[in-house]
């Protein structure tokens, strides 16, 4: 078999092994799709996604690193280094590097992915409006539904975080978010 027929088998072998969430796997089999490959920038940004799920915030940003530098007008490449830069704690690099997906595509994720530096840095105010303009372009971003729900508990509007939070736990079970959808609950009744 020659590397033509190789390289997408190893490609979507590298895929399959992300979507069953065995992401070193899927990172090794990626890296030898990648030296078939190496101007393939999806496969450089979904190594770098594997590679940041297994905690190897180092070598996921040379990878998205590489993604970008192939193709620095793709959005995707920006909102994976934001994402990265943010789990790794440099929030104010995520930051940029959200914006500049911002610039290339007005996405539901990337303000939802803004909100969340924001929300870390506890800049509730910009995080809320970054929420709210998620929340424009997909009502059902589950995540974007989250936040603003928190945003709105920290703020003690109880009964406004409700419908926000239950819609965020329509999506997928939480025990922490559960927690607060009951504290938001007691607390509209008596407030």
């Amino acid at each position: 078999m020659g590397s033509d027929e190789n390289q997408p088998n190893l490609a979507d072998e590298g895929i399959t092994l992300f979507r069953q969430r065995r992401f070193k796997e899927a990172a090794e089999k990626l890296e030898k799709a990648i030296d078939l490959e190496p101007e393939k920038v999806s496969l450089w940004n979904l190594h770098a996604q594997a590679l940041a799920n297994t905690g190897d915030y180092d070598e996921a940003l040379k990878s998205v690193e590489v993604a970008a530098a192939l193709d620095d007008g793709n959005f995707l490449n920006w909102q994976v280094k934001g994402t990265i830069l943010m789990r790794k704690g440099d929030l104010e690099e995520s930051k940029k590097a959200i914006d500049k997906s911002l610039e290339l595509d007005k996405s539901s994720v990337s303000y939802t992915l803004r909100g969340q530096v924001d929300y870390s840095l506890q800049n509730y105010d910009e995080a809320m409006g970054f929420f709210e303009e998620a929340l424009k372009r997909d009502h059902d971003n589950p995540l974007a539904n989250q936040m603003k729900g928190l945003v709105l508990f920290i703020r003690g509007r109880y009964g406004e975080a409700i419908p926000f939070i239950e819609k965020a736990l329509a999506v997928g079970r939480s025990e922490s978010l559960e927690k607060i959808l009951e504290e938001c609950r007691k607390r509209a009744e008596t407030g």
